[in-house]
């Protein structure tokens, strides 16, 4: 695993190199995420409870890509994020429950990007596939027992083969966005895993990752 992200830290200063050697164009990003966990309607909780409902959390992400030009105005796209994921959910147990579940990744998009000239503007729509590695994560529990609210419990979400989620996190995204003549960009995206990343004894059985974000870009 240490290989693996000592392999996506060195991947994107390779594509700067590469990029100041034949003049592409980098971006910057950064903005808001609306992550959700999405699991099977029948996921059960070790203590016999049924998860209720899942619903969005609020996060960030931020980032840099490098465009490498295929045609006229369609280019590859690759690059790097730090994004924010997790839920927030409410289940029923002995008690009623819900949870706060936060989580950190570190992702590589590649992404094919058209363009279409409006003027001096550009409208882009891109699509394509995306790997993650978790860096981090917690959740927050906080119990309702006759009516008394207990006092949050946070735990620091492990992850592994055998532990509450996978490490790795592979999907697709796709992005809309309209840039400005002076290379600020309003971008609108979509991620989804294309695979669970729970493990079998997690509470959430073929748990996927399902993220909505907005946010700026600026053209270097």
């Amino acid at each position: 695993m240490k290989k693996i992200i000592l392999f996506l830290f060195t991947l994107i200063p390779a594509l700067s190199v590469s990029a100041q050697k034949k003049a592409l164009p980098i971006s910057v990003k950064a903005g808001v995420t609306f992550p959700k966990i999405t699991a099977s309607k029948d996921a059960i909780a070790f203590d016999g409870g049924a998860i209720s409902e899942s619903s969005v959390n609020t996060s960030f992400y931020f980032g840099a890509t490098v465009d490498i030009p295929l045609g006229k105005n369609i280019a590859f796209q690759p690059g790097f994020s730090i994004v924010g994921k997790g839920t927030e959910a409410s289940y029923f147990s002995y008690n009623t429950a819900s949870a706060k579940i936060n989580l950190l990744y570190f992702e590589i998009p590649a992404n094919a990007i058209a363009y279409i000239p409006v003027g001096k503007q550009k409208i882009f729509f891109g699509l394509g596939p995306y790997l993650g590695v978790a860096l981090s994560g917690t959740a927050r529990y906080k119990y309702v027992i006759n009516d008394d609210v207990v006092r949050p419990d946070k735990q620091n979400v492990k992850f592994g083969s055998d532990r509450d989620f996978k490490r790795l996190d592979f999907g697709g995204n796709a992005l809309a966005g309209f840039q400005l003549a002076n290379g600020l960009n309003i971008q609108a995206g979509i991620s989804a895993s294309a695979v669970k990343f729970s493990n079998s004894r997690d509470v959430y059985l073929n748990a996927k990752n399902l993220v909505y974000s907005v946010g700026l870009g600026f053209t270097l």
